[in-house]
């Protein structure tokens, strides 16, 4: 940590000795490497506030669980020590109107710089192995009357821009109420962080993007950022949701990472069994087993494509004497159109998706592990959603990229406090004793 000139009156070291709250923060900025971030402003001007100050200040912020920059304004009004830890002067902190500069004007870029040089640190330590990871997502409500549920005239105009949140998008999330457990979905203006993070725990990689964008498509700008930052070994375990349930997804997992996916079934990407006839052929909706009528392969995926039995020689042959006149169930396509009849698929695709055995014990055992990253969001902040008080998209990513980054900060701190076993205890770490 730099050496701030604090006031004669603070015996620094004395304090650090009895005090756990301010132990926190000098751990906390002393694992923080701000080389790459400017003292004052260099160029023409007055030099302004510190971004490195702004940044501590941040922390702080989400450490202390403040909802807005004006109640973090007044928390570190209350705590002169913990102002010049930041690197403010003593009585002079910034108007509200820099910290939203800051948050607006900082590249995502730099802050994403310094998550990944803290998770280095960790992994070099070998406190965090790169052998299990877990991919999920998080509601991040917009500041907006839209997200109010008494407001009579919230927009839900999926086409919409809302006012002052222009990259804000219509979304929804489910959870279970307490009342009578049923699932009820709730719709929200906002964006979505998403991660992956490591069996401690620790969030590798994030992203805060609008909330249209599908969680499928955007682990895969995930796990392609993970291969390029990390490079995990050959072997190692991919945990998700059905939300993550695309073959693309498994694909890319096998591919790129070489890796293994446990990813839960998602039924309606799943088609319902059919039933078979003596030749191991479909059976239409009348009960007539189906001819064959070759191969449909679209990509990777390959499926063998049957036919209605009247619509072909092959199956009037094989009928005989118990062919019908016309269709027993009247399907609209043995006379409609070109007449050409329904028509069934069997999917024979030998993928990652199709080869996963979902009812293995291996599965339930490491699927009850995904509860690792619902953990880590418990610990970043409100339970359904996190929410922010900024406007533009720059701001809400950095928002979360200071939270991403503090959770990784409190685990080297800890570490370097000689307490890894603490890394994920986000309010004791720095407990003496």
């Amino acid at each position: 940590m730099e050496n701030f000139q604090l006031s004669m009156f603070f015996n620094y070291r004395g304090i650090l000795a009895v005090s756990e709250f301010y132990r926190e923060y000098d751990a906390l900025f002393s694992a923080l490497d701000l080389t790459a971030f400017p003292c004052a402003n260099t160029g023409r001007g007055r030099p302004g506030y510190s971004p490195r100050a702004m940044l501590r200040a941040f922390i702080v912020k989400h450490r202390q669980a403040l909802k807005t920059v004006p109640d973090l304004i007044k928390f570190l009004d209350t705590q002169p020590m913990l102002t010049q830890m930041c690197g403010f002067a003593a009585g002079a902190l910034p108007d509200e109107s820099q910290f939203y500069r800051f948050l607006s004007d900082t590249p995502n870029s730099k802050l994403q710089h310094l998550h990944l040089e803290a998770n280095q640190k960790l992994v070099d330590k070998e406190v965090v192995k790169l052998d299990q990871f877990v991919a999920d997502s998080k509601p991040v409500k917009a500041a907006t009357r839209h997200n109010n549920p008494k407001n009579p005239s919230r927009s839900r105009d999926k086409n919409k821009n809302i006012r002052r949140n222009p990259d804000a998008t219509l979304g929804y999330y489910s959870y279970v109420e307490k009342s009578d457990g049923t699932k009820r979905t709730e719709f929200f203006w906002g964006y979505r962080t998403h991660v992956i993070v490591s069996k401690e725990g620790i969030c590798l990689v994030e992203l805060t993007l609008p909330n249209n964008m599908r969680d499928a498509d955007v682990v895969k700008r995930l796990i392609r950022k993970l291969k390029k930052l990390y490079r995990p070994k050959k072997g190692a375990i991919f945990l998700a949701d059905a939300a993550y349930d695309e073959r693309s997804v498994y694909d890319l997992i096998v591919a790129k990472l070489k890796a293994q996916p446990f990813i839960r079934l998602n039924p309606r990407a799943t088609q319902k069994p059919k039933t078979l006839g003596q030749h191991g052929r479909p059976l239409c909706d009348a009960g007539l087993e189906m001819s064959f009528c070759g191969n449909s392969d679209v990509g990777q995926r390959k499926r063998l494509k049957y036919r209605c039995p009247l619509k072909t020689k092959a199956g009037r042959q094989e009928l005989g004497d118990k062919l019908p006149a016309t269709c027993p169930t009247a399907n609209p396509h043995f006379t409609e159109g070109a007449g050409y009849g329904c028509t069934k698929y069997l999917d024979v695709t030998d993928d990652p998706r199709h080869r996963l055995d979902r009812s293995s014990p291996l599965f339930q055992k490491k699927i009850k592990e995904r509860q690792t990253v619902e953990q880590y969001f418990s610990r970043l902040g409100d339970r359904e959603a996190e929410h922010t008080t900024h406007y533009s998209l720059r701001a809400v990513k950095n928002q979360m990229t200071i939270a991403h980054l503090t959770s990784s900060l409190v685990a080297l701190a800890a570490v370097q406090l000689g307490r890894p076993e603490s890394i994920r205890c986000y309010k004791t770490f720095a407990k003496a004793g």
